[in-house]
């Protein structure tokens, strides 16, 4: 079980600089823009392992997912839920159709919470007990992450290794403290189901030996 939040007082984390320039890859809804966050809808609950939570006034914060590879963005997204055992290990060719691939690259050097490596032991935990359980326990990670949010002020967001593609590195960050404008699109949004992004992603799945059903 996912261990509650300290109080940051006498543990304290560590913090990664995600520099300027350095790629963000993300694989989103194209009903969103390359650059845009996702603001999350009230009363739909916890979405992911880190989101959605509310800021100190109440009002949820807008979070933006992404990796520094290709195959780690894909296995964080369209490849999510499927198993890692099992003759059943497909993805249905739907899931693609609305998703896009795109990467972005920070204007400036964005200051990250460090939830892998010496940033775990630093803070007690091992991969287990935050960035590598089942999704049931989303909801107590995502305190984690409410929690680094309100202490500390200047951090625009977090870094862990994937669970999904172990590696990449994932990262999420913090709409109320990242904005649209600090993301520049470094290389063009592709659409997953056909062309050049339809291609990663075969790719991905063949050297997961997952695959992609009509």
């Amino acid at each position: 079980m996912v261990p509650a939040p300290p109080d940051f007082q006498t543990v304290t984390p560590l913090f990664h600089l995600w520099e300027q320039g350095e790629p963000i890859v993300r694989v989103y809804s194209s009903s969103f823009r390359e650059n845009e966050f996702n603001p999350g809808r009230a009363g739909a609950g916890v979405r992911g392992r880190f989101h959605f939570f509310p800021d100190a006034a109440g009002k949820l914060v807008p979070v933006l997912y992404g990796s520094d590879l290709d195959d780690g963005a894909i296995a964080e997204t369209i490849f999510h839920d499927v198993p890692v055992r099992g003759a059943i290990r497909t993805v249905a060719e739907s899931r693609l159709d609305e998703a896009a691939i795109v990467t972005l690259e920070p204007r400036r050097d964005l200051e990250l919470v460090e939830l892998l490596g010496s940033g775990l032991r630093r803070l007690q935990l091992e991969p287990g007990d935050l960035t590598a359980m089942h999704p049931t326990e989303y909801p107590r990670t995502v305190l984690w992450a409410q929690a680094l949010h309100r202490t500390f002020a200047d951090t625009d967001g977090l870094v862990w290794m994937s669970q999904q593609f172990n590696a990449a590195r994932a990262l999420l960050l913090f709409g109320d403290r990242v904005r649209q404008a600090d993301l520049a699109v470094a290389r063009p949004a592709m659409p997953l189901r056909a062309g050049p992004g339809r291609k990663l992603v075969d790719e991905a799945a063949n050297r997961a030996g997952i695959v992609i059903v009509g």
